[in-house]
C-alpha cells in the first residue's frame, strides 16, 4: 500500500506590471457619444488560493517564472461575458490609466498571453478552453518559458472577474484602481529524491537486489487541452450524477467511447511502452522504447488536470491509469554496490539468468523466443541490464482539494509538487507503466484506462506544494 505523508506550502510571489494610458488628459473622455472614465490595474499572487498555504513556507521559483512579457486586460460583464479587450503596455508595478466605459465591470487578466483570441461580445471567459499544441509548450511552462497567468478562482461560487465600478470621477490622474490576483496555469514537477531506502527487496531470493540508483523520471499523461480560467463544482465528467463535493473541473473527454488515451495527452504510455498484437487482439510483444535519455531528475512543467474520480469498496476514491497525469522513474537495481544484469520474473520468482529461466519446468521441452518483447508477451518479466520502473500517479495533498476529506488525483495549477522516493519495497515494472493500458483503446475503461490500483503501489514519495504552492510527496514503492 501506498504510504504518503503530505506537507503543503503555497502562497505566490507578487507579480507587477504596468501600462500605458489611452489618453493624457485629466477628465472623462467621449468616445463616438459615449463617456469613458478610467481604470489602472496592478497584478499580485493570489496568497488566498484553493492551493494554500502550509507549514513548509514557500518557493519563489526562478526568475523566469515570474517573468512578465505583457498583458490583455479583458473587461467583461457579471456573467463573464467579454465586453472590451485592452492591452496596456508594462511601464512600471502596474498600468497606467487606460479608458474603459462608465458603469459595473468585471475585470480579467491574460499575463504573458500566448495568442488565446478573445472577441468581444463573442467571448465568455468562463468557457474558454485553450488547446496546447506540442508538449514543448506544456513541459517548458505555458508557454515555452513565457509563463501564462490569470485570475485565480478558488470556488463555483466565486467570481473570477475582480469587481469594479466605473464613474465619471474616475480620470487619467484619479483611476479606479483594480488588484487582480493571478495564479500561473502551469504546475511544476521537482524531484529531491536521494537514496531510498530499499527494504523488503533485500530479503528477496537470497539478497538479489541490495540497493538501487534512481535515473530520473519522465512524465506521464500531460493534458493537451485546459481551461483558461480555472473551473470548481460538481461534476465528474461522464457519469452523469453530480458529485457530493466541490471539486477541479476539467475539459471533459472521457464519455466518448471514440477518443483514444493518446489522443488527449502529451506523453502518454504510448510513448515509453509498445504492445504489439496479433490479429485478433492477443499482445503478443511489449517493448520497452523509451530513451534511458530522457529520464532526468530536472524540474518540468505540466498543464492542469483532473481525471475522471472513480469509486469502488466503501466509499474509496480512485483514477484511471489511462488520464492521470504522474510520473515514471527509471531506477537501476543494484548487489553489493555494483549494477545488476538482466533478470527474468515468471509467476513471482526472479530468475538470475536466461539458463535459470529455461530450467523452470513450465518450459521443458519448450524453446523461448530471443527477443525481450516476445518473452514478454508470454508473461515473463525482462528487466534489461537490470532497469526496473516505478510508476507514480500525482495525488494532491492540499488539504483544500479534498474530496469529502479524501485527496483526490489531479495536478493543480500554480503548484509544485517535489516528489521524493523515501523507500522502495518491491520490485518496479519491467517496462514503463508496465504494459498494463492500451493508448490505443478508449478511456473509457479496460485496457485504455485501467483503475489504479492503490494495493501496487510499492514506493514511497514525499509531496510538497508551493507561491507556487509546495507540496512534498513522499512515495513508497
Amino acid at each position: 500500500m501506498m504510504k504518503i505523508k503530505y506537507f503543503l506550502v503555497a502562497a505566490l510571489a507578487i507579480l507587477g506590471l504596468a501600462g500605458c494610458s489611452d489618453a493624457q488628459n485629466d477628465f472623462p473622455e467621449v468616445d463616438s457619444g459615449e463617456v469613458k472614465g478610467y481604470l489602472s490595474l496592478r497584478l499580485t499572487g493570489d496568497v488566498n488560493t484553493r492551493t494554500s498555504e502550509g507549514s513548509e513556507g514557500t518557493d519563489g521559483g526562478i526568475p523566469a517564472e515570474s517573468t512578465i512579457t505583457g498583458v490583455t486586460v479583458l473587461i467583461a460583464n457579471n456573467a463573464g461575458l467579454v465586453t472590451s479587450v485592452h492591452h496596456p503596455s508594462i511601464t512600471g508595478v502596474q498600468t497606467e490609466a487606460f479608458k474603459v466605459s462608465l458603469g459595473t465591470h468585471y475585470v480579467y487578466a491574460l499575463v504573458n498571453n500566448p495568442g488565446i483570441s478573445i472577441v468581444a461580445d463573442v467571448t465568455n471567459i468562463n468557457d474558454v478552453v485553450e488547446a496546447v499544441t506540442s508538449a514543448a509548450e506544456a513541459t517548458s511552462g505555458y508557454k515555452n518559458g513565457k509563463f501564462l497567468m490569470v485570475n485565480a478562482r478558488n470556488s463555483s461560487t466565486e467570481l473570477g472577474g475582480v469587481p469594479v465600478n466605473i464613474t465619471s470621477n474616475h480620470t487619467i490622474t484619479t483611476p479606479a484602481p483594480v488588484t487582480i490576483k493571478v495564479d500561473r496555469v502551469a504546475a511544476k514537477i521537482t524531484d529531491i529524491t536521494t537514496t531510498p531506502t530499499v527494504t523488503s527487496l533485500a530479503n528477496s531470493t537470497a539478497n538479489f537486489v541490495t540497493g538501487v540508483d534512481v535515473d530520473g523520471y519522465v512524465l506521464l499523461n500531460v493534458r493537451k487541452e485546459f481551461n483558461v480560467l480555472q473551473k470548481w463544482g460538481y461534476n465528474n465528467y461522464s457519469n452523469g450524477a453530480p458529485l457530493n463535493y466541490e471539486v477541479l473541473v476539467g475539459v471533459p473527454f472521457e464519455s466518448s467511447p471514440t477518443i483514444l488515451v493518446k489522443d488527449k495527452f502529451f506523453h502518454h504510455i504510448g510513448e515509453y511502452t509498445q504492445l504489439v498484437k496479433d490479429g485478433g487482439g492477443v499482445i503478443t510483444e511489449i517493448n520497452n522504447i523509451s530513451s534511458s535519455a530522457a529520464y532526468t531528475a530536472t524540474d518540468k512543467y505540466m498543464t492542469e488536470n483532473r481525471p475522471e474520480i472513480k469509486f469502488y469498496g466503501t466509499d474509496e476514491i480512485t483514477a484511471g491509469r489511462g488520464v492521470t497525469s504522474g510520473v515514471i522513474y527509471r531506477v537501476q537495481a543494484k548487489n553489493g554496490g555494483g549494477d545488476l544484469p538482466t533478470f527474468y520474473v515468471y509467476k513471482e520468482e526472479i530468475f538470475a539468468s536466461r539458463t535459470a529461466l529455461e530450467a523452470h519446468e513450465d518450459f521443458d521441452g519448450v524453446t523461448l523466443p530471443t527477443a525481450a518483447g516476445e518473452l514478454r508477451g508470454k508473461g515473463i518479466k525482462v528487466y534489461e541490464n537490470g532497469v526496473m520502473y516505478y510508476t507514480y500517479f500525482i495525488k494532491d495533498p492540499n488539504v483544500a482539494h479534498t474530496y469529502g476529506g479524501k485527496d483526490y488525483y489531479g495536478v493543480f495549477r500554480n503548484s509544485i509538487y517535489k516528489l521524493n522516493i523515501t523507500s522502495i519495497k518491491d520490485l518496479g515494472d519491467d517496462v514503463p507503466g508496465g504494459g498494463t493500458v492500451d493508448p490505443e483503446e478508449p478511456g473509457t475503461g479496460e485496457p485504455g484506462n485501467p483503475d489504479i490500483d492503490t494495493e501496487e503501489a510499492y514506493i514511497q514519495v514525499t509531496v510538497t506544494i508551493n507561491p507556487w504552492v509546495l507540496n512534498t510527496i513522499n512515495i513508497e514503492f
